[in-house]
Order: structure tokens, then sequence, then C-alpha cells
């Protein structure tokens, strides 16, 4: 899922995130642009409603699709659209152009294209890539729920109710959740020969602090590698399990609540002695040299990842399987995959992979019609994922297990992120059934008292891009260890309540209290 992705001075940070935050500002307070795409949107419904419900291309016109991706940028990728868009082209009358962005640059790049009304159809979207709670205030996304009803008979099979719940925004759809592991368990992944060198067996790992002899063993020894990877853009909101919390208004924002706690008391997860031990530990190691010294500006970790040079990570979420999962280099050394939580249903994990349809499409019927496709045709899914047989991946057994060829130009590593990720082939060193595990664990895990409830976040739209300004200043800093968070932590707590942090959390209170209500 999430576990794999995204990834040059600390000074330059500030400023940097400064340009960001401010292009976010200017985008959340466009109230006309909201209403004229709440307009538009309506205008699209209704014409949507003339467009076939068969999908004989004869009966349809042909029509040019574009697709947004997060994920790192493929040198063959025409291949890969050429081949697709044979299928798409006889089913659907559709040609396909794939946009992918690079991980770091993704929500930037999705903030000017939105912002500059530029015609797309398809994005990925989730709570920590694309903000979907913004984009949908925006009016950046159209409602999905008459056109899902029409065009999308196989996803609406597939994906069980609680998905659609997790995903409404004000009673209303406005993207589509793909079909994974939607828990969210937390760990850590480390190097097997490495741990083996050191002796340190992954069942002594019980907390985040246990990995620490780990590190220094890494370090010491293995000058040129990196003992744990840190990204810039947020460790401690991949890890709310881990700390008990799930969040209500996306990564990042304030306002979590405690899994245990079923009365849903809303707090700022930034004020929490969970954070601040967090942020102490990071320090900790970063003083130390497990972090790199520019980790909190550092955009793309994949240089290292294919290198050979990460020694352990955050794992962002675990499937069901216990080996075999997110190799840390391309030369697909074995790792160790170390739980530190079970497996938790959130609304926060089902909207982390998620595709919505732009307000600017031209042919949203056509936009959902691919995706149910996806869905159904494995062929045009495994296309999708992985490129074409013989050239980016090989069959190596007669179950369709495949092993992606690194440096065939095509291996994007976002099956994750689209369509039904059941339909995988299965790739080298996964577990056997892992397909029908992961839906077994998605209906069997526990769920958060806070399942099934969604934020609107229109009442608090300016605070939550204040609020933005600031987390994008601090959270990098902080949390990859790069500042002393005796001083900096109160700087931030502080400058988030000056941007509107309690009004945010009184709202999502007052929203999760009538939603109880309602329950």
């Amino acid at each position: 899922m999430e576990q794999t992705k995204r990834v040059k001075s600390v000074v330059s940070v500030l400023a940097v995130c400064l340009m960001f935050s401010g292009s976010l500002i200017g985008c959340g307070a466009k109230d006309e642009k909201s209403a004229d795409a709440t307009q538009q949107n309506a205008t699209t419904q209704e014409s949507a409603q003339t467009e076939p419900a068969a999908t004989d291309p004869a009966k349809l016109e042909p029509v040019d699709l574009t697709w947004y991706l997060d994920a790192s940028p493929q040198s063959d990728i025409a291949s890969v659209e050429a081949e697709m868009n044979k299928i798409l082209k006889e089913k659907l009358n559709v040609t396909l152009h794939l946009k992918i962005v690079d991980w770091g640059a993704y929500d930037q790049k999705m903030q000017v294209v939105n912002a500059a009304d530029e015609n797309y159809d398809l994005a990925f979207t989730a709570n920590w890539a694309n903000n979907y709670y913004q984009n949908v205030n925006k009016g950046a996304f159209i409602p999905l729920d008459d056109l899902l009803e029409k065009y999308a008979p196989t996803i609406m099979e597939t994906l069980p109710k609680m998905g659609w719940d997790a995903t409404k925004v004000n009673g209303k759809i406005y993207a589509i959740p793909n079909y994974q592991a939607w828990t969210m368990t937390n760990g850590i992944i480390m190097r097997k020969d490495l741990a083996d060198k050191y002796g340190v067996k992954p069942e002594s790992i019980k907390k985040l602090e246990d990995l620490a002899p780990f590190l220094e063993q890494v370090k010491k020894n293995n000058p040129g590698m990196v003992p744990y990877e840190n990204e810039y853009n947020g460790e401690f909101g991949k890890n709310l399990v881990y700390y008990g919390f799930d969040e209500v208004a996306g990564r990042n924002v304030p306002g979590v609540i405690k899994l245990t706690d079923t009365s849903l008391k809303v707090v700022n997860q930034f004020e929490s002695e969970e954070y601040k031990s967090f942020v102490t530990t990071m320090t900790d190691w970063y003083k130390k040299g497990y972090i790199r010294k520019d980790a909190a500006t550092l955009k793309d970790v994949q240089a290292d990842r294919k290198a050979g040079k990460t020694a352990s990570m955050n794992a962002g979420n675990f499937g069901p399987a216990m080996e075999g999962e997110a190799p840390l280099d391309a030369a697909q050394n074995p790792v160790y995959n170390v739980r530190l939580t079970q497996p938790t249903l959130l609304t926060s994990s089902i909207i982390a992979t998620m595709t919505g349809i732009s307000a600017t499409s031209k042919n949203p019927e056509r936009a959902v019609m691919l995706l149910d496709l996806l869905f159904k045709d494995k062929e045009l899914y495994n296309l999708l994922a992985y490129g074409i047989e013989g050239k980016h991946y090989k069959k190596i057994d007669d179950n369709n297990t495949i092993e992606v060829m690194n440096d065939g130009g095509y291996a994007p590593g976002f099956e994750w992120e689209v369509g039904n990720a059941l339909n995988a082939y299965p790739q080298k060193g996964s577990v056997p059934g892992t397909a029908e595990a992961t839906k077994k664990m998605n209906e069997s895990s526990t769920p958060s008292p806070l399942l099934g409830f969604s934020f609107d976040p229109a009442p608090v739209k300016s605070e939550i891009a204040q609020v933005g300004t600031v987390t994008a200043q601090y959270i990098a800093l902080l949390e990859t260890g790069s500042v002393a968070p005796d001083k900096m932590l109160p700087e931030f707590i502080d400058k988030l309540k000056k941007a509107g942090s309690d009004k945010i959390i009184a709202e999502e209170q007052k929203q999760i209290d009538a939603w109880k209500q309602n329950k």
C-alpha cells in the first residue's frame, strides 16, 4: 500500500514549503471557483445521462482520457499505453494518456493543474497525497453516485458498503477506492541479511525504539548505507495506529481520536505526549547518524533504494503476508517485516488509495467505465500495473507468478494505487493465497470507532489552508529529527493555534458528535 513510495538543505526547506503552502492557500480561497465547479458538476452529471450504458464501441464516440498518477516516471510508458489502448479502443472506444508524476512532486503538480482548470479526467487522490477532502472542498472532483450506478456494475459488486461509506463527503461519493489491504498495520521493514549478520531477531522488536541496536550496527559497519529511511512528508501520520490514534480530517491535519476512546473525543495529535516521544526519538537517531542529514528536504528516496543503501524503513502498512513484501532495493534482497500493531480498519486507510474524476473532464461517464473495466479485466489491470510480459516482467511458474525486470523501462510499483489489487499477478517471493487473505483481513479486522465517519471541511476550509502552511514548515524538520524539539515543538504548536487548529478541532468534534447521534 503506502509502504514503498515518495520520497537539498534544512535551511532551504522553509522557503520551499512556504512557496508550496502559499499556492495551497490561494487555491483554497477560490470560493468563486468552487461555486462554478458545483454548477459544472451538475451539468456534467446531467449530460452524462446521454451516454449509452452499453460498452459496444459502435455506440460510443471516440474519446481521449488523461489520468494523473503518483509514482516514479517510467521511460517505456509509451509502449504500455499503446498496448492498453488496443484493449480500450476495442472495448470502450477510449484512448488513454497516462501522466505519471514523481512522488515528491505530485502534490504540488496537482495543485497547479487544478488551480489552472486544466482539462484532465482521472487523478490519484488520498488523505496523504492530492488531498481528497481539500479537492472536494474546492470543487476539483465531481460527485459520482449516479455515474457509479449506471456505468460501474463491477466496482459496485466488488466493493463492500464500508468502502463507500468511508469516501462520502456530505453524503456523496467523490472518488472510487481501489480494492486492496484496507486495514492499517504499522511496522518496520529491515534487510534480512544485515539483521542476521548483526544478530537482530525480528521478534525482539516490539516497539520503534527496539530498532536502535540494529541501526547502531549498520551505522558502525556500513558507512555507505542509510540505517533508517525517514521521509520528509511526515512519518508520524503513517504510524497513527501504532500510537493508538485515528485521524479525523486527513493526514497532518490537527485532530485525532484515540482508538480506545468510545466517547470519540478529538485531540490535537501534535500536542500529545505520543508526538513528543516520536520526534524526540527521531532527533536522537538523527544526531547519531541513523537518518540522512538532508532527510527534511530529500524528495526522492528511490535512488537509495535502487542502490541498495536502505537498511530499514517505516512500513507504512502491511498486507496479510509476513514474508515477501516490499523489498527495499532493486536487487530484491529479502527483508524482515516486523509488525508492531494488529490490523485495524480505518476510514483513513480505506481512502488512502482512490481515483477521483476531475470537474474539468468532458467525459466523466467514460472515465468511470474505464475504471470499471480495470476492476473487471485482469489483463488490462496487470498491463497497467506491470507492463508487457517478456519486456517488463517475466512469468516464472504456472501460477502467473512474475518477476519484475527493473531495467525493462516500466516498473512503477503502483499496483496498490489502482483498480482491484486482488487481481494482481503474484510477485516473486509473495506468499500464496495473499489475495484471499487480504479480503478476509478486510472483513474481519478490528474497526476504528470512527469507521464510516467522513469530515466535511467546508466550515473550516480557511483554517485548514492556514494550518497547512504551518505544517509544511515544521513537520519535515521535526519528524526527521533535524531540529531540537524542546524549542521547535512549542513554537510549532503555538503557530498551529494562531492558524486556527483549535477551531478545526471544535468543528471536527461537532461533526463527530452529530454523526454519533445519528448512527
